[in-house]
């Protein structure tokens, strides 16, 4: 999953009040729709796939160091604008327990949902095309993975503006790397015209490569193998068609 693990104070507060906006406009928009998109069954499996994020989101993989967040399966099960809310409540427990600041809250909300709602699609386009729940599931969530962790990076990127980022994708090993040019050939004029704070792009690409790859498959494995548990002893609970494929 990605997650981005900032204090308060880091991110720019443009970006931040940004972030409060759009999950304003979100609960704003659930309120005058809570007749259609919010029943007795659904507000239980809200609750349920929250607390298996939370779960999720604290317990650590080691190796490779990662934690996983269930977003894909959130948007499955609950589908894209219900999930959110499941994203929102789990953040709000984590920030309250040192997993990130307060001021992140919404932009990790953000963040995840961005994941739930492209596993979300990627899987109904898949398995209707593949016809297989495993493979459609795995592939949706694998991609959705791969797509927030570069949505996190762009987020970090845009919020720092010069300013060090303690971010990591939740491998503990994608970080945002800022480094002092120390290099004694580099003339003064070169050193003091080199912004000392920098987005290295290239070592967040080799994390993602060497270690995030790692985690997505797992992550990918158990919510495919999640999934077509639900489907095969409650299938009631996913209220959608869904190609049973090859059992």
């Amino acid at each position: 999953m990605s997650h981005i693990h900032i204090q308060d104070g880091v991110l720019s507060i443009w970006l931040i009040i940004i972030g409060y906006l759009l999950i304003g406009l979100y609960l704003i928009f659930l309120f005058f729709n809570k007749k259609k998109f919010i029943a007795n069954k659904k507000i239980a499996l809200v609750g349920v796939i929250s607390a298996l994020m939370l779960i999720t989101m604290t317990v650590e993989i080691i190796p490779p160091a990662y934690h996983m967040n269930m977003a894909v399966l959130s948007g499955i099960v609950l589908g894209p604008v219900l999930s959110i809310l499941a994203i929102f409540v789990a953040n709000i427990i984590l920030a309250f327990l040192g997993h990130g600041g307060i001021s992140v809250i919404a932009l990790n909300t953000i963040v995840v949902s961005i994941e739930a709602i492209l596993g979300f699609w990627g899987f109904k386009l898949l398995n209707s095309k593949v016809k297989n729940i495993f493979i459609s599931v795995f592939l949706a969530t694998f991609l959705a993975l791969f797509a927030s962790a570069w949505i996190s990076a762009g987020v970090v990127y845009l919020g720092t503006n010069g300013v060090e980022s303690p971010f990591h994708n939740h491998e503990h090993a994608i970080e945002t790397v800022h480094e002092h040019s120390s290099v004694e050939h580099h003339n003064a004029n070169s050193v003091s015209n080199h912004n000392a704070i920098d987005f290295n792009l290239g070592r967040f690409l080799f994390a993602i490569l060497s270690l995030g790859i790692f985690g997505w498959v797992i992550e990918a494995v158990i919510t495919a193998f999640m999934l077509k548990y639900i489907k095969q002893v409650k299938p009631d609970i996913i209220e959608y068609d869904i190609s049973p494929g090859i059992e």
